[in-house]
């Protein structure tokens, strides 16, 4: 019995812990690591289209962004396409987080477009514009581009609804809010294309004049 209980206590001890992955210190969660080198590409990836465009930019220049080699680029994607279709998400997801944002602010429906569009600024300066992507849809597939439609449209809803909301409570002359939302939007996606985080203007500076110039056309004026 002495014996028996002796060796389950030698096997206890020569048995590793088990580590679960809750208890991994996120140095060393590899998938997590793996996510956050992802999004780096991604928003290097962004920079480098808007820069120089999609098609000329190729895998050796995105990769020289952080100092890789192609070879290491190819190791997280397989093509410069699903790159791309990533880069898309990735848009799409912060777009998505900015509406949430200005919704839980509250207020009139103008306020909550306008926070959204400051929202919006903001990643200007925060980060380069790393998750503006001037549209470019011709080279990615068509299950691709139809589900970056899809994606897309949860995000045009909401801002949507701000300028319905507006309409409704009388901060916003009476308009098509879908119209009125795409006019915004497109505006929006070329700014990446002249904007520089590094100029003479900051980009609450430009998101003022914007607001100004878009809102005052939008904004219901007092009787």
């Amino acid at each position: 019995m002495k014996a028996q209980r002796a060796g389950q206590v030698k096997a206890a001890r020569k048995a590793p812990a088990k580590v679960t992955k809750a208890s991994l210190h996120e140095v060393f969660n590899r998938e997590e690591l793996f996510e956050r080198r992802k999004l780096a590409l991604a928003e290097a990836a962004i920079r480098a289209f808007n820069r120089h465009g999609y098609h000329a930019t190729s895998m050796d220049k995105i990769a020289a962004e952080l100092g890789l080699t192609k070879g290491t680029l190819y190791h997280y994607y397989k093509s410069k396409t699903d790159l791309l279709y990533d880069c898309w998400l990735l848009g799409i997801e912060d777009g998505k987080q900015m509406a949430e944002n200005a919704a839980a602010g509250g207020g009139r429906g103008v306020e909550k477009l306008e926070r959204f569009l400051r929202l919006q600024f903001q990643t200007l300066a925060g980060s380069a514009g790393s998750s503006w992507l001037i549209p470019d849809f011709s080279a990615l597939p068509d299950a691709q581009k139809a589900d970056i439609r899809k994606k897309s449209r949860a995000v045009d809803a909401m801002v949507q609804q701000f300028i319905a909301e507006g309409v409704a409570d009388g901060s916003i002359v009476a308009t098509e809010p879908k119209i009125a939302e795409f006019f915004l939007i497109g505006a929006l996606n070329w700014l990446p294309r002249w904007f520089s985080p590094e100029g003479r203007i900051t980009s609450d500076e430009l998101a003022t004049i914007f607001i100004g110039i878009v809102l005052d056309g939008l904004r219901a004026k007092a009787s």
